[in-house]
């Protein structure tokens, strides 16, 4: 695949994951304003953490897989501790902010974020492996493979 047709790909590709993200974040601002809320959570807040790091998540996620597929280890330690720190934060932000919760409200947090971790690097692992298969496979040319 040219460089260029690649770079274009990958860009869009990455426009669709950052869209989904903050989707997703806006799921769970919904979600939050009917469960945490009642603990002193404000929901304001908590959009405002939720969708600026959605957004920085869907970014950072996507440079992370660039990077690995790219196998460089620069743009992955650059983007590696924002996809962290951005995947962690609204989490963070319902802990330290939530008065009196039930002990059942953090283990549903850290659940949250043992099985969303999860589920990040098992698909992190899966899409690198794909995109490295696809950029190693020899090249078809009308049926015949060039080696």
């Amino acid at each position: 695949m040219p460089a260029i047709a690649h770079s274009a790909k990958r860009r869009v590709l990455e426009r669709l994951w950052i869209v989904g993200s903050v989707a997703y974040g806006g799921l769970r601002i919904f979600i939050a304003d009917h469960t945490v809320r009642r603990y002193g959570v404000n929901i304001w807040a908590f959009a405002v953490v939720e969708l600026g790091t959605s957004f920085v998540y869907g970014l950072s996620t996507a440079r992370v897989v660039g990077a690995l597929v790219d196998r460089n280890r620069d743009a992955l330690a650059r983007w590696a501790p924002i996809a962290l720190a951005s995947f962690l934060a609204p989490e963070a932000f319902v802990v330290l902010t939530g008065h009196r919760m039930p002990r059942a409200v953090y283990l549903v947090v850290a659940a949250i974020v043992l099985v969303m971790g999860s589920v990040a690097a098992w698909s992190l692992v899966r899409k690198v492996r794909e995109e490295r298969q696809l950029a190693e496979e020899p090249h078809k040319v009308k049926g015949t493979h060039v080696r």
